[in-house]
């Protein structure tokens, strides 16, 4: 039977399920185990455990979902403030390398860690809350915009050697992929995606009809593309 890119989305929420249930159950309180070899991984194939693992971010996008089940208004922050409120979370990651911390604000550490200990204090539970809430009409808003943790990993992840990678002479320009992807990338814009916010959900891959999106060896993908005839119509 043929593979259809949507499934991939189906096996995503799998994956987060059985790490949600893990963190939940506290048979996986932690993820030693993972971020011992994560540094390997992302310098090969990017940044799955954001898109993937981590159960705050699944909580958002699961929150996402509810959210346009029960129609509430999504909002996309405009390419023009996008450019500079995405550095916030490396302003943040930098502070955080010289010793300024903002504890409080890490809602991933709050909700993995706190949360289901009974050590959550009112005021992470208030920022916890207003991320939370902002979730129903904002992609991945702490993702975006204030997880350090994702930061660190994204600088690395640029020198990764498979990603994803858009075929420029089957695109048909309907713009799904940037309307869809919640790291707001503009992933339209470019034939090889290294951009350090890219947490590898492959949903750009799962929307496009033209299947002129996929995830592959980046370095073979630009020979291909090199070599390909020119599309002069």
């Amino acid at each position: 039977m043929k593979f259809n890119r949507k499934h991939i989305q189906t096996l995503r929420f799998i994956v987060q399920a059985i790490f949600m249930s893990g963190l939940v159950l506290a048979f996986m309180p932690q993820y030693n185990p993972v971020g011992k070899y994560l540094f390997l991984t992302i310098l090969l194939v990017g940044v799955f455990f954001c898109g993937w693992v981590c159960p705050f971010g699944a909580l958002q996008d699961w929150l996402a979902k509810l959210a346009r089940f029960l129609k509430l208004p999504r909002y996309q922050v405009p390419d023009k403030y996008q450019k500079y409120l995405q550095l916030s979370r490396y302003v943040l990651y930098a502070l955080g390398v010289v010793g300024i911390v903002f504890a409080f604000l890490n809602a991933r550490k709050v909700f993995n860690h706190d949360f289901f200990s009974g050590k959550l204090t009112l005021t992470a539970g208030i920022i916890l809350g207003i991320f939370v809430l902002a979730s129903l009409f904002i992609d991945r808003p702490f993702c975006n915009y204030f997880c350090t943790k994702g930061a660190h990993y994204g600088l690395f992840s640029v020198l990764r050697i498979f990603g994803i990678t858009r075929d420029e002479s089957k695109c048909i320009h309907c713009h799904l992929c940037d309307k869809k992807c919640p790291m707001n990338i503009k992933i339209e814009r470019n034939q090889f995606i290294r951009h350090p916010n890219c947490i590898n959900c492959l949903t750009c891959v799962s929307v496009c009809p033209k299947k002129c999106i996929a995830y592959k060896l980046i370095n073979e993908a630009q020979k291909r593309q090199k070599n390909a005839p020119t599309n002069l119509s």
